[in-house]
C-alpha cells in the first residue's frame, strides 16, 4: 500500500517544476493520503511499526518508481503510440533480467500454474500497463497515479474474501483514507462543495 503514494510524489514533483503552488485540492489529497499511509504502517500506534524497515524502505523506494513511469513517459507518448512505448520497454527490461533467469532454478508449475502464468502476463502486466500509458494521454499524471489507488481496493478485497485474510481497524482506515483521495482527485471541487452544502465563492 505505501507505494500508492506515488500521486504525493507526482504532486510535489510538477510543483517544483512548474514553479507554482499545487490546487488546494490536491494539498488535501496528499495530507489524507499521508494520514492514511501512517495508520497503514503503524497499525495506528507510534510506538511501533506493523511493517519491517526493509519493507518500509522497498515500499517507498516502489512510489518513487511508480512516480516515474507515470512522468517520464508523457515525451514520448506524444509521438508514439502507449503500446509501443509499453511493448519496448518490458523488451528491455526482460533482456536486463535474463541473468536472473539462467542462474535462479525454475520452479515445478502444473498446467494450471502455467495458465496464471500467461494470465499474469496478458491481463495483469502487457494490458494493464499499456491502459495505464494510455490513460496519461487524457488526464493529468497526478489524477491517473491516484486513480490507480484502485487496486489496492481490488487486492484487499479479494485478499479478504478468497484468502481469509483479516483486515485490522487500522489497516482498513488507512486504506479508506487513500482511496478518498482518489474521489477528491476525481469529483470536480465545486460539486465537492454542493455536497457540502456550500458555495464556492469566486
Amino acid at each position: 500500500m505505501i507505494q500508492y503514494l506515488q500521486p504525493v510524489i507526482i504532486i510535489i514533483w510538477l510543483a517544483f517544476a512548474q514553479r507554482q503552488w499545487p490546487r488546494r485540492i490536491d494539498c488535501i489529497s496528499i495530507v489524507i493520503a499521508l494520514i492514511g499511509t501512517f495508520y497503514l504502517v503503524t497499525g495506528g500506534r507510534l510506538d511501533t511499526l506493523t511493517l519491517t524497515p526493509v519493507a518500509l524502505f522497498w515500499g517507498l523506494w516502489c512510489a518513487g518508481a511508480a512516480a516515474l513511469y507515470t512522468l517520464l513517459p508523457q515525451p514520448l507518448l506524444k509521438k508514439y503510440d502507449a503500446l509501443a512505448v509499453c511493448g519496448l520497454a518490458m523488451l528491455v527490461s526482460g533482456i536486463i533480467l535474463i541473468p536472473s533467469l539462467l542462474t535462479i532454478p525454475w520452479p515445478h508449475l502444473s498446467s494450471s500454474d502455467w495458465w496464471l502464468v500467461i494470465y499474469i502476463i496478458i491481463g495483469g502486466t502487457m494490458l494493464s500497463y499499456t491502459m495505464f500509458l494510455q490513460s496519461i494521454r487524457y488526464i493529468s499524471p497526478s489524477v491517473t497515479g491516484i486513480l490507480s489507488a484502485f487496486e489496492p481496493l481490488v487486492a484487499t478485497l479479494l485478499a479478504v474474501t478468497l484468502l481469509g485474510t483479516r483486515m485490522t481497524v487500522a489497516g482498513v482506515v488507512g486504506s479508506l483514507l487513500i482511496l478518498l483521495t482518489t474521489f477528491l482527485q476525481a469529483i470536480p471541487m465545486q460539486k465537492i462543495l454542493n455536497l457540502l452544502g456550500l458555495k464556492h465563492h469566486h
